[in-house]
């Protein structure tokens, strides 16, 4: 389990783009990891707050929730390639972390890295962990009326 710490830990860093122009740092500040009954790939992303974020990758019966503060604004224009960035750099770093815990037979979910997110991104992220420890799905499901 401690692997999994030092993993997590791996993926704490500041990633620096360009966006409309602008120079935009976002901070890995929250790592969060579930195990799921589906083994398909996919990914999600979040909006928390205007400069907050959650990137959610999905591979091999596990989710890894990545919490990310940025230092400004980012506009809805900039997610796609703002995702497709994120996930090309930190696949590699979220696959070892799913190849430990395939190794470890981790199941559960667990908090792995807190590096002084916000209490905004906190709350989300651990809304995130109680729905998954409770055995709910953590998406909002709407109904069509």
């Amino acid at each position: 389990m401690m692997k999994l710490y030092s993993l997590a830990q791996e993926l704490a860093r500041d990633l620096v783009f360009e966006v409309d122009g602008e120079v935009v740092t976002l901070s890995i500040k929250g790592v969060l990891i579930a195990s799921v009954p589906s083994k398909s790939y996919n990914f999600s992303f979040f909006e928390v707050s205007e400069d907050e974020f959650i990137l959610a990758l999905q591979a091999s019966g596990y989710i890894v929730y990545l919490g990310i503060e940025s230092d400004e604004e980012v506009t809805e224009e900039a997610y796609p390639s703002i995702v497709q960035i994120l996930v090309s750099e930190l696949m590699p770093y979220v696959n070892a972390l799913i190849r430990e815990a395939e190794k470890v037979g981790y199941k559960g979910s667990d908090l792995l890295l807190d590096d002084n997110m916000s209490p905004t991104l906190k709350e989300a992220l651990y809304d995130i962990l109680l729905k998954h420890r409770k055995g709910r799905t953590p998406y909002e499901q709407f109904e069509v009326a």
